[in-house]
Formats: C-alpha cells, sequence, structure tokens
C-alpha cells in the first residue's frame, strides 16, 4: 500500500463524522483498524444490506450441500400453501436467480416506508409473494430486499431448520464469526434483506473468505465456484453510484469493475460496506451512522466512496 496515500486516507477519516469505524485488511492482515470515539471492536451494528450478502453465502451453501438443485428453481414451489390462483402468470416463472439478481420484477420502492404492508398483522413473505410486477422477472433491476428474505425463507424450508441455525452450523461456526442478533418476521422466520448485526472484524472476516474464494484457514466453506459467480456482473448495462461509474450486480453482491481496481461489495444503508479487491489481496469494512435520514445517508455514501477512491483504491 502507498504509505502516504494511507496515512492521508488515515486521517481524513478521523475527520469524517459520520463513520464509526474503518478496517483494513491488507494480505490477510488486519493492518489500520479505526474506531470513533465512545466506540469500541466489540461494538456490534445493524448492517443492513449486508444482509443480502450474507444471504447469498446461505444459498450458495445449500446448493453445495445440494438441499437446492441449481438457480434455475422455481422460487413458488417451495412455498406450497402460497395460494396461487389469482396470481400474476408471470411469478410461475420465477427463478432462484431473478431473487439472487435483483430481477424479480416486483413493484418496489426500496426507501418508502412499508409499515402498512409488512406489520405485526401480516405475513410477511406471503405478502413479499403477493407483490404486483413492474415487469417480467429478468427484464430489470430494482434492489428489493424482500427477494432476500423469500431465499431466507426458501433455506428454512429446504434446510429444515431455521436460517439461523443453518447458517451457525454451516456458515458462522466454521468461519468462527457470529451474528449478535438477526431480524425476524411475525412468522418468526428470520429475515434475508436486513437486520443482522456484527462487529466490524467479522465483517472483515466474512469478506477474507469472498477473498480468498470461500477458503479460510484450509476449510473450503462456499465453494470457489459460488463465490466467482456471485461476483459476476449480470445486468445489461453499468450504473453509477458516486465515484464507482461502472456498478454492476451479481448474486447479491454489488460489482464494479475498472481497469486497476475491480472489486466487488456488500452495502448496506448510508456506509456500511465490506469491499474486497482481489487484484490487492484488499477487504475493507466501514461502519457509518444509521441514524440519519435517506437523503444524508445517500450523500454520506457518495463521500465515502469517494474517500475509498482516492486514497485507497
Amino acid at each position: 500500500m502507498d504509505s502516504i496515500r494511507t496515512l492521508a486516507g488515515l486521517q481524513q477519516i478521523q475527520k469524517t463524522p459520520f463513520l464509526l469505524s474503518f478496517l483494513v485488511v491488507k494480505n490477510d492482515l488486519l493492518v489500520f483498524e479505526y474506531y470513533a470515539p465512545g466506540i469500541v471492536p466489540e461494538n456490534d451494528f445493524n448492517v443492513h444490506g449486508i444482509s443480502a450478502s450474507v444471504t447469498s453465502a446461505l444459498v450458495g451453501i445449500a446448493l453445495d450441500r445440494r438441499l437446492l438443485q441449481s438457480v434455475d428453481e422455481l422460487i413458488l414451489k417451495f412455498f406450497p400453501s402460497f395460494d396461487t390462483t389469482r396470481i400474476d402468470p408471470r411469478k410461475r416463472s420465477w427463478m432462484v436467480e431473478h431473487l439472487l439478481t435483483m430481477q424479480s420484477g416486483m413493484e418496489w420502492n426500496e426507501y418508502e416506508n412499508h409499515f402498512t404492508l409488512f406489520n405485526s398483522g401480516t405475513n410477511w413473505i406471503n405478502t413479499a409473494l403477493g407483490l404486483p410486477l413492474a415487469s417480467a422477472p429478468g427484464d430489470s433491476f430494482v434492489f428489493t430486499s424482500p427477494n432476500a428474505n423469500i431465499l431466507a425463507a426458501m433455506i428454512a424450508r429446504v434446510s429444515r431448520m431455521s436460517a439461523y441455525r443453518f447458517a451457525e452450523e454451516n456458515l458462522f461456526g466454521p468461519l468462527n464469526i457470529a451474528v449478535r442478533d438477526w431480524s425476524r418476521d411475525p412468522q418468526d422466520l428470520y429475515l434475508g434483506g436486513t437486520g443482522m448485526r456484527f462487529t466490524p472484524r467479522d465483517l472483515a472476516r466474512f469478506g477474507q473468505l469472498y477473498l480468498r474464494n470461500g477458503l479460510l484457514e484450509g476449510k473450503q466453506i462456499v465453494s470457489r465456484s459460488w463465490i466467482q459467480q456471485s461476483a459476476m456482473p449480470r445486468n445489461a448495462l453499468p450504473g453509477r453510484r458516486g465515484e464507482f461509474t461502472s456498478l454492476n450486480y451479481g448474486y447479491l453482491w454489488w460489482t464494479n469493475y475498472a481497469e486497476s481496481d475491480s472489486l466487488f461489495f456488500a452495502s448496506g444503508y448510508g456506509g456500511q460496506m465490506i469491499l474486497v479487491v482481489p487484484n490487492r489481496s484488499l477487504v475493507i469494512v466501514t461502519i457509518a451512522d444509521e441514524a440519519v435520514t435517506m437523503s444524508q445517508a445517500e450523500l454520506n455514501e457518495r463521500e465515502l466512496i469517494a474517500l475509498l477512491r482516492k486514497y485507497f483504491l
């Protein structure tokens, strides 16, 4: 790493008020660890959308264990009690891959308040499966957290255990990390798109797992092929997110392909991120203040990406 530029970046991090933690792992060594005043390494944080990337790992493990046969399996077959008599017929073609790539076609705005649909008196999975379609499955990308919730419920069904227990036995335990809390819906199903809490160090270890193609300390926890498939861009046209100008999406992981620093990353609200940069053997974890408005969260994320690009990428 460029020591002069990195030092300047670390000084800038300390001046960035919304950053609560910043970790850099280079060549499997934790080379920098920052915590804002009042924050310690043992603190855990709600990582919001990073949860979906964890769910992606669980889907990959279910495929490795042959609990799922392929990403082409039809979604509705996993929910036989869901009433399909009046559904949009296009939903009958829903495949696992459509949910992994956020191309289910559901009519959804991630930034709206959805409490009228998802509250203590509703069945969250049935509600998600019943959302209207704005486009045919596979036609367009819209980030839709219920997609990941459906996948977590699917994992619970095929494994015949809770998503939490499946994750403990097959991912968190072997990786030697812990989810400190994990939100559930009114039907006691663990959510796949949000609501997981981790320490920054545990997030860094999860990032290392993806950097090392699923192999960590001699254990193949997730298959190499699944890691590679997850990081593969799967949208027709690249998008933009701040200074990430070749933005795309894989299997519940964001990707940004540049000439020198191609990377993929898990992303949560307002600046929770795990960035994996294979060519540099680099993992960066950021934790940002979640107690901000949506507009401020977007500004904070743009500032953070600019900081990363300037000093660390």
